[in-house]
Order: structure tokens, then C-alpha cells, then sequence
């Protein structure tokens, strides 16, 4: 299962400290998280930057289920929230 997520950082974040924070969740099913695209403007604040990641999930047993990689997105985007301060593009 592969999904998206857009978030809005301040411009001081590096990729690594995503990337290290959405391990920090230890989600066994998650193969791979990979930066696609940086956005930076005004819109967005002085000092803030868009951030787009896609991530792709993997259970060798069975299929996985919408409420399973749900469940999973909210952990990550707890993470983020809590340690990075980001905010979710919507």
C-alpha cells in the first residue's frame, strides 16, 4: 500500500530529521519513506516549507486493510506533530 502525505516544516528541517522521527514509530510494515517534492512560499509562511513523502507499507502474510494503514499514517503523523511541530497540508 503506498501513500502521500504533505507537511508543512519549518524551513530549518532537514529530511533526516523526518525521516529519523517516522522511525521512531517502529512500524514494522513500513518497506520505505522517500522525500518527492520541497514546495517553499510565502503562502505558506516566512520561515515554513513544504515537505512531500511517500510511503509504502508491506505485510508478507496478508493484504493489508484502509483502517490498518490508517491507523498506521496516525502514528506517524503524531510523530511529526509531537516532535517536529509539523503541520499537515490538507
Amino acid at each position: 500500500v503506498e501513500r502521500d502525505l504533505s507537511l508543512v516544516v519549518s524551513k530549518n528541517i532537514a529530511y533526516s530529521q523526518v525521516a529519523a522521527a517516522v522511525k521512531k514509530c517502529k512500524l514494522k510494515k513500513l518497506q520505505q519513506v522517500r522525500l518527492f517534492d520541497v514546495f517553499e512560499n510565502e503562502k505558506l509562511g516566512e520561515d515554513k516549507k513544504s515537505m512531500a513523502l511517500s510511503f509504502r507499507f508491506l505485510d508478507e502474510e496478508k493484504t493489508l486493510t484502509d483502517t490498518e494503514t490508517d491507523g498506521m499514517m496516525q502514528q506517524i503523523v503524531g510523530q511529526l506533530e509531537k516532535e517536529l511541530q509539523a503541520q499537515i497540508r490538507k
